[in-house]
């Protein structure tokens, strides 16, 4: 499951495809023609088209799901195609390393120069699609809604050549970031999942996930760090260092260990725009809201079809993980405990110090300051946000560590 954690976003996308065994059924014009648009990577069209034909029929709640999944799938492919257009070093492993930089688009032999702010640009637009795609799936009313989807033969175009290549295949890309992960393509052609009424909500909920990370970075000002850093994860950006994007020839060029050691430096981040840092807390309300409503959808179930998450009486579509009821008891358990310290009702124990002091996370976004990740290591950072009250039980994490075999962090990634 560690695996989740480590393909980012796409991981939304695709699952291990080694033994999958879902196919489809009857598929109705709806779910043919999205899977279409998904293979023929033609996510764009797809979006136009079926948005157009759900004026028409808003009630259809099959086309709504389809035409939501496939906003979210574009909101992917336009991240992708912007990173393309301006060269993402994809042979960076300090790109790779990172959340919004991981997708492995093809080089670019002659991309653009790119600027601080139109990266920022490309993280908004990124928000602004992904809460387009959340606008729609939120019109879902049914409870009996249902979309196979052919993930494995998905391809998103992000070298925008008006067509699917091989390297732009969701399996292919799965493999890039899971190297040790064998998949061919004849079990990717083969694997199906049925989103259901409870996956809605879960991918809405994804959707503000991914929006309440990228609203607290862009609440700060990063200008700085992008000046002297850049170089690290574009092939051409327009800095005030154009001698950093310069490297010796030969086999010991230590300079991108030099930036890597900058790049922990720099991250000292002014505030920029506080309200987005007290959005990115609305959304991250939003993500525990939504979850609660899709493990009720989830449990209700009593059928077993190609389930992308399954509950504890039904077999999932990701090989060799099962959920138990204690897992569903547990997470639940978790998402109070999230409320309640986003809500500021329980407070982070402090790691240094005698007295015994809590961060209150609801001020952090509510009350936003300069965020220096090595003073916030080191606990200084911290000290704005420090009260007495009520801490969050150190017992209750160790069992939930317990409950999901030391596996949380990937199975939260999952069940978002």
């Amino acid at each position: 499951m560690n695996r989740i954690v480590y393909a980012w976003v796409l991981s939304l996308f695709i699952v291990i495809l080694t033994s999958a065994s879902c196919r489809a059924d009857g598929a109705g014009t709806v779910e043919e023609r999205m899977n279409g648009y998904l293979a023929g990577a033609r996510v764009s069209e797809g979006v136009q088209e079926l948005s157009a034909e759900l004026i028409g029929t808003p009630e259809n709640d099959q086309l709504r799901l389809a035409t939501g999944f496939l906003q979210f799938a574009e909101a992917v492919q336009t991240l992708g195609q912007s990173w393309y257009r301006y060269g993402l070093r994809t042979d960076s492993e300090f790109a790779r390393s990172i959340p919004f930089l991981r997708i492995p688009v093809p080089h670019n032999p002659d991309p653009k120069p790119i600027s601080n702010g139109e990266a920022r640009q490309i993280l908004a637009r990124f928000v602004e699609d992904l809460m387009a795609a959340e606008k729609t799936l939120s019109g879902i009313n049914s409870e009996a809604v249902k979309l196979g989807v052919h993930i494995g033969r998905g391809h998103l175009d992000f070298n925008s050549s008006g067509e699917g290549e091989e390297t732009e295949a969701l399996w292919t890309i799965y493999a890039k970031l899971n190297r040790r992960v064998k998949i061919t393509k004849e079990q990717a052609d083969t694997f199906l999942v049925r989103l259901d009424a409870g996956d809605v909500y879960w991918l809405r909920g994804y959707c503000h996930l991914l929006t309440a990370l990228l609203d607290f970075y862009l609440a700060h000002d990063d200008s700085q760090l992008f000046d002297h850093t850049a170089q690290l994860f574009f092939s051409d950006p327009v800095t005030s260092y154009p001698f950093l994007r310069q490297s010796k020839p030969g086999r010991h060029d230590y300079t991108p260990f030099i930036d890597a050691i900058a790049l922990i430096h720099l991250l000292n981040l002014p505030v920029a725009d506080a309200s987005r840092s007290e959005a990115a807390l609305g959304h991250l309300e939003q993500v525990v809201s939504l979850s609660r409503t899709s493990w009720d959808l989830y449990e209700k179930e009593t059928d077993d079809d190609c389930e992308w998450i399954p509950n504890s009486n039904q077999t999932g579509v990701v090989p060799g993980v099962n959920v138990t009821e204690d897992m569903v008891v547990q997470w639940r358990a978790f998402l109070d405990e999230a409320e309640s310290l986003l809500a500021g009702e329980n407070l982070i124990p402090f790691w240094r110090g005698e007295k015994p002091l809590g961060v209150n996370l609801r001020r952090v976004f509510t009350e936003p300051e300069t965020f220096d990740l090595v003073l916030w290591v080191q606990g200084t950072g911290a000290v704005p946000y420090l009260e007495e009250g009520r801490l969050t039980d150190p017992n209750f994490w160790s069992r939930l560590m317990r409950t999901f075999n030391g596996q949380f962090v990937g199975f939260a990634l999952w069940f978002n």
